[in-house]
C-alpha cells in the first residue's frame, strides 16, 4: 500500500512539473471581453444604454434623483471624457488595468472633474 501511495505521488508531481511548463514569451494573457464587459464586473457602477457603443455609465449612490452626470474616463493619464469617447479610442486587447475611482479621498486631486467619479485605464499601448 506504502508502495502504491509512493508512486502515485511521484507520478502526479511529475505529471504536474510537465503541465507547468509553458511558453515564457507567452506571459500576457488576451482575453475577449469588450470594455462594457470589463465595467459591468466593477463594482458600484450603474449601466445604462441599448448597445455598447452607445452606452452611459454612472456611478450608484449619487445624491440627487434627477440630475445624472457620466463618469469620466481617463486613458493613460488623460481625460478622453465619457464612455462613448473612450469606447472609439480603447481597443480592449491593449487594457492593461481598469480602476474606479469614487471616494473623496481618490478624487480629490481631479476637482470638480471628480465629483461624479473617474475611471482610469491602463493599456499597453
Amino acid at each position: 500500500m506504502k508502495n502504491f501511495i509512493l508512486i502515485t505521488l511521484l507520478v502526479f508531481s511529475i505529471s504536474c512539473q510537465v503541465s507547468n511548463s509553458s511558453n515564457s514569451s507567452d506571459n500576457k494573457t488576451q482575453t475577449t471581453l469588450s470594455l462594457l464587459d470589463r465595467l459591468r464586473s466593477l463594482p458600484g457602477l450603474r449601466i445604462s444604454g441599448s448597445d455598447e457603443r452607445n452606452a452611459q455609465v454612472y456611478l450608484r449612490g449619487q445624491t440627487s434623483i434627477m440630475y445624472y452626470q457620466e463618469v469620466l474616463f481617463y486613458v493613460n493619464g488623460i481625460r478622453v471624457g465619457n464612455y462613448s469617447s473612450a469606447y472609439q479610442l480603447v481597443q480592449p486587447i491593449n487594457i492593461e488595468s481598469i480602476k474606479l475611482l469614487k471616494s473623496a479621498s481618490e478624487l480629490s486631486i481631479y476637482g470638480a472633474d471628480g465629483r461624479d467619479g473617474i475611471i482610469l485605464i491602463k493599456t499597453s499601448n
